[in-house]
């Protein structure tokens, strides 16, 4: 039997709906996107600052080993507390309160969270400056006496640091809440700042421990005094108490337990690398580090920008029982991060050499180093798209209120992934450790992606695995041809001068760029044609409008 006339109308109208909803909340995402993705994009500048004046001051040797070793037990720490997933774990909670007009309830959950967390923070950073110089020799074994002794005073230097990565967390989770992105997206950025000062205003008389100096001082303006600033202005409203029976409190607890007792891959990597890399020749650590923070600079301004910007958005969808849109948000979502991500990871990884030397050119680095870290670079470069991937497809788990699937599936993750580094760093030394990485978190991000349509019952991840094909597939034969073209002009040209290695950057990954344009529409990838019509102020015809900067 056909359906009626009013039937058909009815239908049509609810699709129409769905889609003005769809695309009303990917504008509101994409400006979001925006604002972050500025933010995130001079925090990263910043962050290649920061490593070059590292390299600049100090250079690639035991020294810098040191001080990137110091970082793991502060980041355990904050890991045990889940201090950096605390933004991700509060706003769901928060977000259930107002939407259902009881905000004034949901600030005083919110009150109680920072009071307790406050507490236990300031009573793990006490233990970890006591015992620190027992767990150094535990994280960091392969170091002789005197680098281990550096190690602790350094750590000794940075704990006090996570007190304020923890609350800032918290007080960044409101702002988020109430669309107020601007002031949590400096905190990096006025925490690498002060990094950058403190190396060149006291490393000539103290050495690496003035970038230590730095970290402590960035985290308490950026991360703690500015984010109190940016709470206040959201509107919130603090009195201590430790009512820890309360409803949302207990729902915070259940939500963030399961992350304090997992060892996530997302955050066990870097320490598994530094421990098997205290075992390595000096300057290992070193290497990995500039590799994986090089790595990180083109994933964290697209893919922190489109995760941050649309999660709240997610976690108001579940709240409000619109699961069909939320999974629309999803998917827009990931196709908008892979069609950033996987063309800059093809171009890095074809360009590792030229970038490498075009960001450390006039350092202490010679040319093992440039070597070295060129094929960290590349290395990680491989799982670029996954590192973004994982952090959306967690976030969507934490939107629904279930932290469980991502701390048990990353538990899972490194354990496996484990015998792997081992197998790898005896094999290839420190770019054993690199693929390693990449390996691991792609798996990691497949055994998410699966799992997440399944919890919401996504029924176009089809859609999502298909347009991944194609775009990697295009990226993969511009990558062959950049990879080629580069190597054809290196060997030709005298390229080991800055303007030129720039030169040469902007040339291939011009060339690469339009290979991969002119392959995706040969393969019919319908988004970007909407993409590219944002970028140039064009209205898109079609509705699956990828996630980016508008105009």
């Amino acid at each position: 039997m056909g359906y009626s006339t009013p039937t058909l109308e009815r239908e049509n109208r609810n699709q129409v709906a769905a889609t003005s909803v769809t695309r009303s909340a990917e504008r509101r995402i994409a400006g979001s996107a925006g604002i972050v993705m500025a933010s995130v994009m001079l925090s990263r500048l910043l962050g290649f600052l920061r490593e070059w004046s590292i390299a600049h001051q100090v250079g690639s040797n035991a020294s810098t080993d040191a001080y990137y070793a110091a970082f793991t037990l502060p980041d355990f720490l904050n890991y045990l507390v889940a201090g950096a997933s605390l933004s991700v774990i509060f706003i769901p909670v928060f977000t259930k309160y107002v939407t259902e007009g009881r905000e004034d309830e949901g600030w005083r959950v919110f009150s109680t969270v920072t009071t307790f967390m406050t507490l236990l923070l300031i009573s793990v950073v006490t233990i970890g400056e006591i015992y620190a110089t027992r767990l150094v020799n535990v994280i960091s074994p392969g170091f002789t006496p005197e680098a281990k002794a550096q190690v602790v005073f350094l750590t000794r230097l940075m704990l006090p640091a996570q007190i304020c990565f923890v609350m800032g967390s918290i007080l960044s989770a409101v702002q988020y809440a109430k669309q107020q992105f601007l002031i949590p997206s400096l905190a990096t950025v006025i925490y690498n700042l002060f990094i950058i000062l403190g190396g060149w205003m006291l490393a000539s008389r103290v050495g690496i421990t003035g970038f230590a100096v730095g970290v402590l001082v960035g985290a308490i303006l950026g991360n703690g005094a500015l984010q109190i600033y940016g709470a206040v202005r959201a509107g919130a409203k603090f009195r201590p108490n430790l009512n820890l029976r309360h409803p949302g409190f207990i729902m915070f607890l259940k939500m963030a337990v399961p992350i304090m007792l997992a060892l996530s891959l997302t955050f066990t990597d870097d320490w598994v690398m530094r421990w098997f890399g205290s075992y390595l020749q000096p300057a290992s650590i070193t290497w990995l580090s500039y590799g994986k923070t090089l790595m990180r600079v083109p994933l964290t301004v697209m893919g922190q920008a489109v995760g941050v910007a649309s999660f709240p958005l997610l976690a108001q969808l579940y709240s409000q029982k619109k699961f069909d849109d939320l999974n629309r948000i999803l998917n827009s979502s990931v196709k908008g991060l892979l069609l950033m991500v996987i063309p800059v990871s093809a171009l890095t990884i074809a360009q590792s050499s030229t970038v490498v030397f075009f960001v450390f050119a006039h350092t202490r680095l010679h040319g093992g180093d440039f070597q070295a870290t060129a094929t960290a670079l590349a290395l990680f470069s491989i799982g670029m798209f996954a590192w973004g991937g994982q952090y959306i497809f967690s976030r969507g788990f934490y939107a629904t209120h279930n932290t469980w699937t991502p701390a048990l599936v990353g538990t899972l993750m490194t354990l496996v992934n484990l015998p792997l580094y081992w197998v790898l760093v005896h094999r290839y030394q420190y770019r054993g450790l690199a693929l390693a990485s990449s390996c691991g978190i792609v798996l990691y991000m497949v055994v998410l992606f699966v799992l997440l349509n399944r919890h919401t019952h996504n029924r176009q991840a089809g859609g999502v695995i298909l347009f991944f094909a194609k775009i990697s597939l295009a990226s993969g034969v511009a990558g062959i041809a950049c990879y080629w073209l580069t190597n054809w002009f290196q060997a030709r040209v005298q390229w080991h001068f800055r303007p030129v290695a720039l030169l040469l950057l902007v040339l291939v990954s011009a060339v690469g760029l339009v290979i991969t344009i002119a392959l995706a529409k040969l393969m019919g990838v319908s988004e970007l044609d909407a993409y590219l019509g944002r970028l140039v102020g064009r209205k898109p015809a079609s509705s699956a409008v990828p996630l980016g900067p508008s105009a």
